[in-house]
């Protein structure tokens, strides 16, 4: 619902503003040291993103822009745009000629962004934005085991799914009469990756077993665990 004018710059962490309870933000799914968890206003770098690919579909010039620590599955690599109070930002210019007007709006679940302003782009020419993934690694490798040490033997809970380390680039297009004529690159991302953490407990007046748990659990070894849970100490 802002008009930014020639050279005038958007910050979003300014614009939006703090996230707090006061403020009418609830919690819901973050990231935080390398793990999936809680917080005031999770969920909101799906806006920042959604309004970054709109500034790019405007080829307004993009000034600070940051990945996720952890890929998100709501769009491609490198079309994220993760922000942090303090941490992380996006900012971009109006560098046209001319005032663009932002309008925002969410309706039953769909967040929309539209970018108004003068045409000055020939009728001919179009853009696609195309991500390339140069890296990743196997999630299904990349395992935790958590002692729990207030749970009896037998509770095995599975508190955070893999997330799959990559490293990626985002690719302008450019088309004349269909034709490509340029590709240029508009950033790279290093996602990192994240183990499927599961929690054992350990609690039970079978030390043997508790002590065989616990060694496994150290060694990482996910099914020593299972076969502990299953079978008990041979």
């Amino acid at each position: 619902g802002r008009i930014y004018n020639p050279g005038e710059e958007f910050w979003y962490n300014s614009t939006v503003g703090q996230r707090t309870a006061a403020r009418g933000y609830h919690e819901a799914g973050v990231y935080e040291a390398g793990r999936t968890t809680t917080g005031i206003g999770g969920g909101i770098c799906q806006v920042s993103t959604t309004l970054y690919n709109a500034v790019l579909k405007a080829e307004l010039e993009v000034d600070a822009r940051s990945n996720h620590t952890m890929l998100v599955g709501y769009v491609d690599p490198s079309k994220d745009a993760a922000i942090a109070e303090g941490v992380m930002d996006f900012v971009f210019t109006n560098d046209k000629d001319s005032p663009v007007y932002i309008a925002g709006a969410a309706y039953y679940g769909t967040l929309t962004f539209t970018i108004f302003g003068e045409e000055t782009r020939p009728a001919n020419r179009s853009i696609e934005f195309v991500s390339e993934v140069l890296s990743q690694t196997d999630p299904a490798t990349n395992i935790k085991l958590v002692a729990k040490t207030d749970q009896n033997v037998g509770y095995f809970a599975q508190v955070q799914t893999p997330h799959q380390g990559m490293s990626a680039v985002l690719w302008k297009k450019i088309y004349v009469d269909g034709v490509l004529t340029d590709t240029v690159q508009v950033n790279s991302s290093t996602y990192q990756a994240s183990p499927a953490i599961y929690e054992v407990g350990i609690v039970t007046s079978n030390q043997a077993l508790s002590s065989a748990l616990s060694t496994a659990i150290a060694n990482n070894d996910l099914t020593q665990v299972q076969n502990l849970l299953a079978n008990g100490v041979p």
